[in-house]
């Protein structure tokens, strides 16, 4: 099941702090308002501060410093600090997430390689032999969460089909096989922040101090426009889904974000950047060294080419569990065309790739 995606935390709540300026009822709200005493820095798991308002994370919710230093604001619940225990269970070592319908245990992955071959449709693809558990396709025609989970249930069911946007098996153009992941994504319409087409898988298991390496072969169309993102290691657990996604820059050149509170990111050096090719498969390989500090690493080659080597965060929060691999047109924001995007020869894995 997928969950709704909406913006980021910080930028909800710098959006609300300037609706509600300059009214008379803020003081009244204020005072209403649930408050904490400020706790041990010991218990704080993020202390962020955005246009002079500190915003601290603690227990799962997110707080802000008032005029008063020995207590806390309430802001609002970013994850359920019990969704370990909740949603995952130890058999033979390894961790089970569980059905929330049904209870039925299933092995997490710390290895997944996806070539595509022998499915000729989506229904051979998501499942739990697989891995694969949803898609996605955000458009003009379905921009909203519901409407695009209900298109997803029609065409999983059978009782519909794509309405513009597409996720679809490929035997024309493909890296290796007989096989690839075909995307295609309409440029968002106004009002939307992003269309997106692509696959998911939820049964991953990588937390602070992994390492976490990824490569996958790409092809952009040349006839249309580049997607903003090509894929997402997501938590699930945490609202809006954060985590590190691999990404074209306004210049057509691989990055990395971690789409998270102040969005650190990772860039390759000025006057060095080499841009991304459309028109040809091209390997992108990642490495992280997962931590929700700036100890953390990130390696990204193109074409076997090392183009960004850093250290900084490439975790939301220490508890953090990056479950999801999000993979195609993860995002298409600005650019005002439509985008297709072939991907084939997938490995996301707890062992390097070389």
């Amino acid at each position: 099941m997928k969950f709704p995606r909406r913006r980021n935390w910080l930028s909800a709540v710098v959006l609300i702090a300037a609706l509600a300026a300059g009214l008379a009822a803020v003081s009244r709200l204020r005072q209403a308002a649930t408050t904490i005493p400020a706790p041990d820095e010991s218990a704080v798991e993020l202390t962020i501060t955005h246009d002079g308002t500190t915003y601290k994370v603690i227990h799962g919710a997110v707080y802000k410093a008032g005029f008063d230093p020995a207590r806390l604001e309430f802001v609002e619940t970013l994850y359920d600090p019990d969704f370990y225990g909740k949603n995952y269970a130890m058999v033979d070592g390894v961790p089970n997430r569980k059905d929330p319908e049904t209870g039925t245990l299933y092995p997490t992955r710390r290895h997944l390689e996806e070539g595509f071959e022998s499915a000729d449709g989506l229904t051979d693809l998501i499942g739990p032999q697989r891995g694969w558990t949803t898609l996605t396709l955000q458009s003009p025609k379905a921009p909203s969460v519901a409407e695009y989970v209900a298109l997803r249930k029609r065409i999983m069911s059978g009782q519909g089909g794509f309405l513009d946007n597409r996720v679809e098996i490929e035997k024309a153009l493909v890296h290796s096989g007989e096989r690839s992941l075909r995307c295609f994504s309409v440029a968002p319409s106004p009002g939307m922040i992003c269309a997106k087409a692509s696959l998911s898988n939820e049964l991953l298991h990588f937390a602070k101090g992994d390492d976490v390496w990824f490569s996958a072969w790409f092809y952009v169309a040349a006839d249309g426009s580049k997607p903003l993102a090509l894929a997402d290691l997501e938590s699930t657990w945490i609202k809006e889904y954060p985590g590190m996604r691999i990404m074209l820059d306004p210049a057509g050149c691989l990055m990395v974000e971690l789409k998270w509170a102040d969005k650190p990111s990772y860039r390759q050096l000025p006057g060095k950047e080499i841009v991304f090719p459309a028109g040809r498969w091209t390997n992108v390989r990642m490495h992280l060294m997962l931590s929700e500090k700036t100890d953390g690493q990130v390696e990204l080659w193109q074409d076997g080419v090392s183009i960004i080597r850093a250290n900084g965060r490439t975790l939301p929060l220490a508890s953090a569990i990056y479950d999801e691999l999000e993979i195609g047109i993860t995002a298409h924001a600005s650019a005002p065309g439509a985008a297709s995007l072939y991907v084939d020869d997938v490995v996301i894995s707890a062992d390097a790739i070389r």
